[in-house]
């Protein structure tokens, strides 16, 4: 977390699969991890429980970020943070992209609006910050 000792902006939440069929690829990961796919919200399917306390979700996409045809998976991180203020001027400051903010549709448990920002390393590589 942001002021920790480690100078760790946060941790892996998440790993996410970008996929076109995410109930097909759910269900493939179960028969082989465990865990049951339940649907957060349309185009949005996770393992509950995580598997071995590490969460795998599947996430809807028609296209890669290069704007290939679908079907060519592409995985992203959730990266937790406390402080995503901090955490964005940190991923910045490192040589990270900002690519912009988004909604879920779900709400969290007092019915707030929950976002994250999505980002790409140096190398181009998906990642979002997502608030804890």
């Amino acid at each position: 977390m942001i002021g920790s000792e480690d100078g760790a902006i946060g941790w892996i939440r998440e790993i996410v699969l970008d996929c076109a069929d995410p109930w097909a690829l759910a269900r493939f990961w179960a028969g082989l991890l465990g865990g049951a796919p339940v649907e957060w919200y349309p185009g949005w399917v996770t393992l509950e429980p995580p598997p071995n306390g590490q969460r795998l979700s599947f996430q809807r996409t028609d296209a890669v970020p290069d704007g290939s045809a679908a079907g060519y998976p592409v995985i992203h991180f959730d990266v937790l943070v406390g402080d995503i203020a901090g955490a964005h001027e940190r991923v910045i400051a490192s040589g990270g992209r900002f690519l912009g903010e988004h909604v879920s549709p779900r709400r969290g448990p007092n019915g707030e609006l929950i976002s994250w920002q999505v980002y790409r390393d140096p190398a181009s590589h998906p990642f979002c910050l997502v608030v804890r």
